[in-house]
């Protein structure tokens, strides 16, 4: 959706202006509601915390998605999709070393080190990193979603005391604030382009916004707040086949052999590594802080 809203006039700068503030506004909106402050599991937290989430969101959470936004078109959706694939495996690592309550394995280490070489056969091939073609937009991509791992065991670790939804609203606002200081500051180098308004040009950025925006968030934080993060981004890995099946429906471009290779490889690392383990969590979590 995101390369659809390129092609229908928006930049990438533009998407995540657009996107991040109408995210934070309407998730905002959406908290006066009883209903969702029940179905959200809302908690209101420490003014402190609020103010940690809202550094991670201008740190991390609008950076890493500035890049993956950036790279499209210098990238493939397919490759794309299986670097993003890893991303469970990146934020096992970082859970492991900082988040007390999560655990790996010597399996899913192994899985880790299969992903590492399925992910580098996407992106680069058989071959060093030249820096040319897709190769530059992959290693910009890669870094997007090593930067949103880290974001997002520093967003687990305060979840796990207050409530992700919380959380959530605070990295929100502090995306949004990264793109329009992106736009304020960066302006030569990143144009803000965005299309006016038409039911067609912005359909794209509503599905961004509602779908996988609003819903695939909120249901994400309410699970992150007591589920491990060594195992509940492994849903993940059902994107790469689904992702080249439809771009050979939809585009009638079948994929690369070094994408086939290195999604099949990330496939096995992810049956090595987690079937057959229980999805429990530790209870040496971080104690409650006080809301404000």
């Amino acid at each position: 959706m995101i390369g659809f809203a390129k092609g229908n006039g928006f930049s990438a700068l533009g998407i995540g202006c657009v996107r991040w503030l109408s995210l934070s506004s309407l998730l905002t909106l959406l908290l006066t509601s009883p209903a969702f402050r029940k179905f959200s599991n809302y908690k209101p937290m420490a003014i402190a915390d609020w103010a940690k989430c809202f550094v991670i969101g201008l740190l991390f959470f609008g950076p890493s998605h500035l890049m993956f936004y950036a790279s499209i078109g210098l990238t493939s959706e397919v490759e794309g999709t299986v670097i993003l694939s890893t991303s469970p495996l990146w934020t096992s690592i970082i859970a492991f070393f900082f988040l007390k309550g999560e655990h790996l394995t010597p399996k899913r280490w192994i899985a880790i080190l299969l992903s590492f070489v399925g992910a580098y056969i996407v992106a680069v091939g058989f071959k060093f990193p030249d820096m040319l073609g897709h190769t530059k937009g992959n290693l910009i991509f890669g870094t997007g979603v090593i930067t949103e791992c880290i974001m997002g065991v520093m967003a687990a670790r305060i979840s796990r005391r207050t409530s992700g939804v919380s959380v959530l609203v605070g990295q929100m606002w502090g995306g949004a604030s990264a793109f329009w200081l992106a736009a304020l500051f960066l302006g030569s180098s990143l144009p803000l382009m965005v299309p006016a308004f038409s039911v067609h040009a912005y359909l794209p950025m509503f599905y961004l916004i509602i779908i996988s925006g609003i819903i695939t968030f909120t249901i994400w934080y309410r699970i992150v707040e007591s589920s491990p993060l060594t195992l509940i981004g492994v849903v993940i890995a059902i994107q790469p086949p689904i992702a080249a099946l439809l771009n050979w429906l939809v585009y009638h471009t079948a994929p690369s052999q070094n994408t086939v290779i290195g999604a099949t490889i990330i496939m096995v690392a992810l049956l090595v590594g987690f079937i057959g383990e229980k999805a429990t969590l530790e209870p040496s979590l971080d104690p409650p802080g006080p809301a404000g």
